[in-house]
């Protein structure tokens, strides 16, 4: 990643911490960096399987932390370091999330997408906050306020393989990293072949037009070289349904560069791709709803910059372990420090009482 991509990937997620709201985002490790008083950590037991682990979790500011190694056992995952290029990658749940030090930082990306996720390293150890564990690493947590204890154990996730496909592309002065995702293993090959399509399609669509970008505006020179990356992150994989975003970034040396995401959600056994309708059951009133409770926040935002009228027909959004994100692209509604700006709502809030999850939709538990 380049150090370009970097810098506008942090501002982004910085922009998106100060105004909209995410449920990825620790609103407490939010609460802790901008705050000059800090606590020291407390110890959490850790508990999985019915055993005690040997290892201790941290309570600090209201927000629990754990160690990778911890996490790793739980997942069922794999955990290498680097020593060259100073890196952790912790790979479960068909995400692998690598924590780089860099300028004195740990910065978090989830399948090279950048993630404001926090990581401490602590007396010799790695920690991430609790919300990481359940959003990207396929692992749950059942607190207990009375002892302090933090009972982990794996989620129950569609048994399907989710890898990185890569696609080559040589431009002189530029760096090219095309990554995106690819699904195996599902009971109808159909629906499989109709999800990767979708997939590559959207990837091959954004080679063809930063290409075609090129022969308008000329070549990329030596001292004025073009950036194109796209990564993705799955965000969710429970009940016959997959959830994904996707993200492309262009930069052809200007002020910045600029970024777009997508959220897909899949039904694996038809391979159909749902809606946000679909996820809402088909509630009109709901829509409503949501479409006016976005449309107060994020007319609060500083970087508000008018002309939102509701939700749009394709209405960008992604699900999660807790719930629906709606989301923006950079400059629709907003300006561009304020990143993607992001509305979250919890299945409970969304949902009729007693319903579950993409009940209404008929999927491979």
């Amino acid at each position: 990643m380049t150090s370009l991509k970097k810098w506008t990937s942090a501002l982004l997620a910085a922009g998106v911490m100060l105004g909209g709201s995410s449920v990825w985002l620790d609103h407490s490790v939010q609460a802790a960096s901008v705050t000059s008083k800090v606590s020291a950590p407390a110890e959490v037991t850790l508990k999985s399987g019915g055993k005690t682990l040997s290892q201790k979790g941290l309570l600090q500011n209201g927000s629990t932390w754990v160690s990778l190694t911890a996490v790793k056992d739980v997942a069922g995952g794999t955990l290498k370091y680097d020593a060259k290029k100073k890196e952790y990658a912790l790979s479960a749940a068909n995400n692998t999330m690598r924590i780089v030090k860099s300028d004195g930082e740990n910065i978090v990306y989830v399948n090279d997408y950048y993630t404001p996720v926090e990581a401490k390293l602590i007396q010799g150890r790695l920690y991430i906050p609790f919300s990481a564990m359940r959003d990207y690493l396929g692992v749950q947590g059942d607190w207990d306020v009375k002892t302090k204890t933090l009972t982990l154990s794996k989620v129950k996730q569609n048994n399907i393989v989710v890898k990185s496909a890569t696609t080559k592309v040589t431009l002189k002065n530029a760096t090219v990293d095309i990554k995106y995702p690819q699904v195996s293993g599902l009971a109808n090959a159909n629906a499989e072949k109709a999800i990767n399509k979708v997939l590559k399609d959207e990837s091959d669509a954004f080679v063809a037009s930063f290409k075609n970008q090129i022969k308008e505006i000329g070549a990329p020179e030596a001292n004025r070289p073009y950036g194109f990356q796209s990564s993705y992150v799955v965000t969710y994989n429970e009940n016959g349904v997959l959830g994904l975003i996707t993200e492309r970034y262009e930069d052809y040396a200007g002020a910045h560069g600029m970024t777009t995401r997508t959220g897909h959600t899949f039904a694996l056994d038809t391979g159909k791709a749902l809606s946000l309708d679909d996820v809402l059951q088909n509630n009109a009133s709901m829509r409503q709803t949501i479409g006016k409770k976005v449309g107060e926040q994020l007319e609060a935002l500083g970087g508000y910059l008018d002309g939102y009228k509701g939700l749009n027909k394709d209405q960008d959004f992604y699900v999660t372990p807790t719930g629906i994100v709606v989301f923006f692209q950079l400059y629709e509604y907003t300006a561009y420090a304020q990143g993607f700006p992001e509305f979250p709502f919890t299945y409970k809030e969304i949902l009729p009482k007693g319903s579950e999850p993409f009940s209404n939709v008929s999927a491979d538990k």
